[in-house]
């Protein structure tokens, strides 16, 4: 793989498509908030779902908006301890502190690979 391509494809990201690190953290809240039916099942397991979702989140928010790193891994991590605590008042779904252990990793990672390729 040509790195210096890649960084150079990357580093040209126009603004506009902002607009899929946020549609994905939509389809996020959107599963996570939603009827339990929703949630997609994938034979990973969903702890590996949940840590692959938010380090794709992550990696979109990192590479989109690269000078606002801090700020991003903040709204992200709160995001999922606000989606953990929503599912208080959803019937049928439960919060875990462990849950928002793994998206709050994937989110962290999801940012770190994406400074790692800009």
């Amino acid at each position: 793989m040509n790195w210096r391509r890649l960084h150079k494809v990357l580093a040209g990201i126009p603004a506009r498509y902002h607009l899929f690190a946020w549609i994905a953290l939509a389809l996020i809240v959107i599963v996570t908030v939603g009827p339990i039916g929703l949630r997609p099942i994938t034979p990973f397991g969903p702890d590996l779902e949940r840590f692959t979702a938010f380090v794709v989140v992550g990696g979109l928010f990192s590479l989109t908006y690269p000078t606002r790193r801090v700020a991003n891994t903040v709204l992200i991590v709160l995001a999922c301890g606000l989606l953990e605590y929503a599912q208080h008042f959803i019937p049928g779904r439960h919060p875990d502190f462990g849950n928002f252990l793994v998206k709050s990793a994937g989110a962290v990672a999801g940012m770190l690979v994406g400074t790692l390729i800009r």
